[in-house]
């Protein structure tokens, strides 16, 4: 079963340089974009990495888009503690076996430990998923940052 796979890349140049893992963060993407790949529905699918950095609220957003057929409307139902269906453990509309039902739980359950909020919708045309990142600064880089300032304004 060959798909052709064409990436689509759409990034914000004002996205804030960030010291991260990218493992973790490869853990987080990966499977969604394997989710789009296997449930695409068509021999040729298209996924768009688009990121977004909003100055304001101090957020950058990444979105992984594909023009496959969706997300099943039952999987985008919360749980009682407001938890899509589709980021459950255990959840899968492949067929039982080895590695089913962990992709899009594990990518919940790590953006979620980093602080992340990772969710997802359908559009007109496929699906996405969105994972919304606060750059918080810390009080010490705060506090150098603040020192840096007042040290500009004496010289």
């Amino acid at each position: 079963d060959l798909r052709h796979v064409h990436f689509e890349l759409d990034l914000d140049k004002n996205l804030p340089v960030v010291s991260i893992n990218e493992f973790v963060v490869w853990e987080i993407i990966e499977p969604l974009i394997q989710n789009a790949v296997d449930h695409a529905g068509k021999k040729e699918i298209t996924i768009k990495i688009q990121t977004e950095y909003s100055e304001t609220s101090q957020a950058g957003v990444v979105r992984i888009k594909d023009n496959g057929k969706g997300i099943l409307p039952e999987l985008l139902k919360t749980d009682h503690s407001g938890i899509r269906r589709l980021f459950l453990e255990n959840i899968s509309t492949k067929e039982e076996g080895p590695n089913t039902g962990y992709g899009c739980y594990l990518s919940f359950q790590i953006a979620r430990r980093c602080g992340w909020q990772l969710d997802a919708c359908n559009l007109q045309e496929g699906a996405c998923f969105e994972i919304n990142i606060p750059f918080v600064r810390s009080a010490s880089a705060q506090s150098m940052q603040n020192l840096k300032k007042d040290f500009a304004h004496e010289t």
